[in-house]
C-alpha cells in the first residue's frame, strides 16, 4: 500500500471524531482503570480528562465505560474501541516511519529505464547493495527503445536513465559510469572465430545486425564510423533495439553482431562466440541520464548514489 493511501485511510478513521491526544487519553484510562491513574500517567491534571472522556462519548454517542462502581469498567462497546484505537495508533506511527524513510531515502519506488546490459549486469548488484543497506526501495525497470525513455524521462514518467546512447541535450544531465570493449559476435564455425582479434576490416564482406539509434549517438554511429575509415560500408540487414535478439540470430547464422565486452560473461547455451576487436577505439560506454532542472525524489536520489558506487564513478558536481 502507498504512502498516500495509507494516510488517507487512517485520517478517514479518526477525522470526523477524535484527534490523536484523545485517542491516547482513551487508552490511558481504559489500560489504568481510572481516570486518576490515566491522569498520572498522561501528565495532566484529573478534570480535564475527565471532560475529554464525557466529550468522546457524546460524539461518539456510545458508553465506553461503566461508572456503577469505583472503578471505570469497559463496556462492550469500550472493549471494541480499545482494539480500534490500538490499531489505529499502530498506524499512525507506521505512518510517520514511512513519512520519515521516504523523506530520507530510505522507501519509495524508482522507475528506471534500463538497457539490456544495465538489466544484465548493473541492476542486479543494485538490488543486492539495497538488500544489505535494508532499504525499502521498490525499482520498477522500464526496458524499450532509447527515444521512447527519453521522452517519459522528459514527462517525468521516468526518474533515470541507463543507456548506451550519449545526449548533449541542455536539459538533461548525462554521466558515463562504464566503459568497456566491444566484441563481435560470429556465426558458428565461422573462420573467425579462432582469432585472438578481429580486424574490422575482415568483417567487410558480412552482414551487420546493428543497434538502432534514433536520437543521441550509440554503437551503431561509432561502428558505421569505423567501417567508413577501414574503406567499406557494411550491408546492413537488420536494425534492432536489443541486444539479446541479435546474438540469437547470430548463432542461426543470419549476420554478425557487436556487443559490449560483460556479454562474454553471461556463459548461456545458444549464444555465439564473441570475439575481441582489433580496432581498440571501439569501446561503448553506459550513461546515467536524469534532468537538470528537477530535483530527484529522495529514493531515486538514493538509488543514483548507489548506482555511481557499484561503477565507482564519483557524482557529478
Amino acid at each position: 500500500m502507498s504512502i498516500r493511501s495509507n494516510i488517507y485511510k487512517v485520517y478517514c478513521l479518526y477525522k470526523n471524531y477524535m484527534d490523536e491526544h484523545r485517542l491516547k487519553c482513551f487508552v490511558a484510562v481504559y489500560e489504568q482503570g481510572s481516570v486518576s491513574a490515566a491522569a498520572e500517567r498522561l501528565h495532566m491534571t484529573q478534570p480535564p480528562l475527565s471532560i475529554l472522556l464525557r466529550k468522546l462519548e457524546e460524539e461518539l454517542k456510545v458508553s465506553l465505560f461503566d461508572r456503577s462502581g469505583h472503578r471505570l469498567v469497559p463496556t462492550a462497546t469500550g472493549e471494541l474501541f480499545y482494539l480500534r484505537a490500538k490499531a489505529l495508533q499502530a498506524s499512525l506511527q507506521a505512518v510517520r516511519r514511512e513519512l520519515r524513510e521516504a523523506e530520507q531515502g530510505s522507501r519509495g519506488t524508482v522507475h528506471v529505464g534500463c538497457a539490456t546490459a544495465a538489466s544484465l549486469f548493473l541492476m542486479p548488484r543494485v538490488m543486492e547493495q539495497l538488500m544489505a543497506c535494508d532499504l525499502k526501495i521498490t525499482v520498477h525497470v522500464h526496458e524499450g527503445e532509447t527515444g521512447y525513455m527519453l521522452q517519459r524521462l522528459r514527462e517525468r514518467s521516468l526518474d533515470l536513465i541507463i543507456c548506451r546512447s550519449q545526449y548533449t541535450a541542455p536539459e538533461l544531465q548525462n554521466l558515463e559510469i562504464m566503459n568497456e570493449p566491444l566484441r563481435v559476435a560470429l556465426p558458428p564455425q565461422h573462420p573467425l572465430c579462432e582469432h585472438a582479434q578481429v580486424p574490422l576490416a575482415a568483417l567487410r564482406h558480412e552482414r551487420f545486425l546493428l543497434h538502432s539509434s534514433l536520437l543521441g549517438t550509440g554503437i551503431s554511429d561509432m561502428l558505421l564510423r569505423a567501417c567508413q575509415q577501414a574503406g567499406f560500408t557494411p550491408e546492413v540487414a537488420y536494425w534492432g533495439v536489443e541486444t539479446l535478439p541479435m546474438l540469437l540470430m547470430v548463432q542461426k547464422g543470419l549476420g554478425v553482431a557487436f556487443a559490449p565486452e560483460s556479454f562474454a560473461q553471461l556463459g548461456m547455451q545458444g549464444l555465439p562466440a564473441l570475439v575481441p576487436l582489433q580496432d581498440a577505439g571501439l569501446r561503448t560506454h553506459l550513461n546515467l541520464i536524469w534532468q537538470r532542472a528537477h530535483a530527484l525524489p529522495p529514493a531515486a536520489e538514493r538509488l543514483k548514489a548507489l548506482i555511481l558506487a557499484q561503477c565507482g564513478v564519483q557524482p557529478a558536481g
